[in-house]
């Protein structure tokens, strides 16, 4: 009895072996069809439609917005590797003006842009630099901060690529809408030729969660990520009483000389009278 039941334990321990393989391949291929649950898939044209309308809609409502900011500044590729205070002013359609200060007020910076043309005055040298922004709204001479900053300033402000293009594709996975932009581009915040821009926003408030540039499809240049989304005053009577802002955004550059711009709002005014 004894030697028999010695021989048995093989098997015993093969059948136990085979159950816990099963037991895992079944685990995996649950896992696998959660993962195949949250892949992108394309919306509808009439769904598509209007949702485009409703973040065209939720991008007018902000005409102008005034912010006080703590902006972190660091990386290989970028000079002013410090924390500044700033202040930032827009008005649409594409106004702004960015103003970087040190300690006890001293300003560090000075940058303002209408239309294409942009302006950058760095006061403690005197220097002014000068230019033309590209129509996907890169600074193409100076700087990588400030173009790190306009990045993050247009996911503040809803800003989406390419909402009146044709090149334009929406997908939707279980809880974001993806909003592509497929473009050719002599530079496009750093990117050359053929480039996308992906903005994904929650599919139940249309909130900008992230903004990816990528290069020759799957190569990501710059990121720019929304956190800490508050509800903010509206002064304007013809629309929402408030409207939710994002209090915390990063910009990042992912190339080898990248850097990253974080901007963390203290307040926000919204569409004051001038």
């Amino acid at each position: 009895m004894q030697g028999c039941s010695l021989m048995e334990r093989p098997r015993v321990g093969a059948e136990v072996y085979r159950y816990l393989a099963g037991a895992i391949l079944l685990f995996v291929m649950a896992g696998c069809a959660g993962l195949s649950q949250s892949r992108l898939e394309p919306v509808e044209e009439s769904h598509s439609l209007k949702v485009l309308e409703q973040l065209r809609q939720k991008e007018s409502i902000i005409v102008t917005l005034k912010g006080l900011f703590l902006v972190s500044i660091s990386g290989a590729g970028i000079p002013l590797s410090q924390d500044l205070n700033g202040v930032v002013s827009y008005q649409q359609p594409d106004q702004v003006r960015l103003k970087g200060f040190i300690r006890l007020g001293v300003p560090v910076l000075d940058f303002y842009r209408e239309g294409d043309h942009y302006e950058l005055f760095f006061p403690a040298e005197g220097r002014m630099v000068s230019g033309r922004v590209d129509g996907d709204g890169h600074v193409s001479e100076w700087d990588q901060t400030i173009m790190l900053s306009l990045r993050a300033l247009d996911a503040v402000l809803g800003k989406v690529a390419g909402l009146g293009s044709p090149n334009v594709h929406v997908l939707k996975d279980d809880r974001y809408y993806s909003i592509d932009q497929v473009f050719s581009s002599p530079d496009s915040a750093g990117i050359s030729g053929e480039a996308l821009v992906r903005t994904k926003v929650d599919a139940q408030t249309l909130e900008v969660n992230s903004i990816d540039y990528f290069q020759s499809g799957d190569d990501l240049i710059v990121s720019v990520e929304c956190e800490d989304y508050r509800a903010v005053k509206n002064k304007k009577s013809d629309a929402p009483p408030f409207v939710r802002l994002p209090f915390k955004v990063r910009a990042t550059d992912h190339r080898v000389l990248g850097g990253s711009v974080t901007l963390t709002f203290r307040e926000f005014l919204l569409n004051a009278a001038s």
